[in-house]
């Protein structure tokens, strides 16, 4: 039992540790966010952030970025640095590629392989804690970004 709870202190101090690397291209996604949903459309990044806080699979994750991608044309449009990928194209690269490669570094580190339940059932995990770090400092930089804009908009 202690050996299980040392495990997932490990996973945590890992994931925050990893979370501190990606936190400029959490700020590059968030001022994409907040360039392309401007603050009108505030309730998507809430809603983004709550999936992820909440769901138990990162694929909850990613059907609601491909959803929103799908349906409305904020979420397909480009910034400047990353003019040809949109903000759903580019956060959903991000997640799915970028993030799985930090999760198998923690995984190497920590040991934990990919034959076993118990194995698969942890990488799952770290995948999802990375995706919850990421959507939150994202979240945050949006709102930043946004702040930024608006209260230069109402002193001018």
């Amino acid at each position: 039992m202690s050996n299980k709870k040392v495990s997932e202190m490990k996973i945590i101090s890992e994931v925050n540790n990893e979370a501190e690397n990606f936190y400029e291209d959490a700020i590059q996604l968030g001022d994409h966010a907040a360039y392309a949903l401007k603050a009108a459309h505030r309730s998507q990044v809430t809603s983004l952030e709550g999936i992820a806080e909440s769901t138990l699979k990162t694929s909850d994750v990613f059907d609601y970025i491909k959803k929103q991608t799908a349906r409305f044309p904020y979420w397909r449009e480009g910034f400047p640095e990353h003019a040809s990928q949109g903000l759903g194209e580019r956060l959903l690269k991000y997640l799915e590629d970028d993030l799985v490669k930090k999760r198998d570094e923690i995984c190497k580190k920590l040991g934990i392989g990919s034959q076993t339940d118990t194995d698969k059932q942890k990488r799952r995990r770290i995948q999802l804690l990375l995706i919850r770090q990421f959507i939150r400092q994202m979240a945050a930089q949006y709102e930043f970004r946004v702040s930024l804009v608006g209260g230069r908009n109402r002193g001018s």
